[in-house]
């Protein structure tokens, strides 16, 4: 577990969630659900199969448009066009399959970017991307590779190069340690803490991996009932007397997560 997020004053908080209702026909997903996430801090999301985490995720990004109340970044409502491009700037996204351009190699994955959003020359774009690559903990002959010659984990760090690579001030991550194996998660962990810490990061991430919240959240945001229902440190969600969360952290893989890293 994380010390306390950083401090950052009394501006906007990186998102803020107003009254949220989201539906699909006449299934209602969510139901005023109301969320602040701190600037500097890892928040992770949990909730069970069918809570809505990939719906909320996409409402926070401008995918999907709300059915009731306001999503915000950096204090400007998502849903008005004026600053939009200003705000997509300053967030980076890893989805759960890396999203990578598979006809590309890596560094030309991570140029992309630089490429839709900047004019810059060529020659610096080219820089910039080999020091992502680099940040990402990837290996130097890395970049010339196309994304099918990579291990799971090597393509987990090519999409977080591409989602740093415009210096954003709020990185998104879907499932990121999902389909890795414990030691893999376990750098993957180290590597989002890591560039928290040296980039000045907000991280939204869904997770059901209990040793990540454990070892790198600082808060985490629990989804049932259609809202937000809980937003907790990890050691104080494991005393929670609501049937799902106690489920879900003193479950035989929550305890067993505890004895790690209490």
């Amino acid at each position: 577990m994380t010390g306390d997020a950083p401090d950052r004053g009394s501006a906007a908080p990186p998102i803020r969630v107003t009254g949220l209702r989201t539906e699909f026909g006449d299934t209602l997903i969510h139901d005023d659900l109301n969320l602040d996430v701190k600037a500097g801090e890892i928040l992770g999301l949990v909730g069970g199969s069918g809570s809505g985490k990939s719906v909320l995720l996409n409402t926070i990004l401008g995918l999907k448009t709300p059915d009731a109340g306001k999503v915000e970044l950096f204090g400007h409502d998502i849903q008005e066009g004026g600053e939009r491009d200003e705000v997509e700037r300053r967030i980076g996204v890893l989805f759960q399959n890396g999203a990578l351009f598979s006809a590309l190699t890596v560094q030309e994955n991570v140029e992309a970017p630089f490429l839709e959003h900047s004019d810059l020359p060529m020659e610096l774009v080219g820089k910039l991307a080999a020091l992502k690559i680099k940040l990402a903990g990837l290996p130097e002959d890395a970049g010339a590779k196309k994304p099918a010659e990579l291990s799971g984990g090597m393509r987990k760090r090519a999409g977080i190069a591409r989602a740093i690579a415009l210096d954003p001030a709020l990185l998104f991550l879907d499932e990121p340690t999902s389909g890795l194996d414990p030691i893999a998660a376990n750098e993957f962990d180290e590597l989002i803490r890591t560039l928290r810490d040296a980039l000045g990061l907000t991280v939204f991430l869904i997770t059901h991996d209990l040793d990540t919240l454990h070892a790198i959240c600082d808060r985490v945001a629990v989804l049932a009932e259609r809202k937000v229902i809980a937003v907790a440190p990890v050691e104080d969600l494991e005393r929670s007397e609501h049937p799902w969360v106690r489920d879900f952290f003193q479950g035989p893989r929550g305890r067993a997560a505890q004895r790690t890293y209490n």
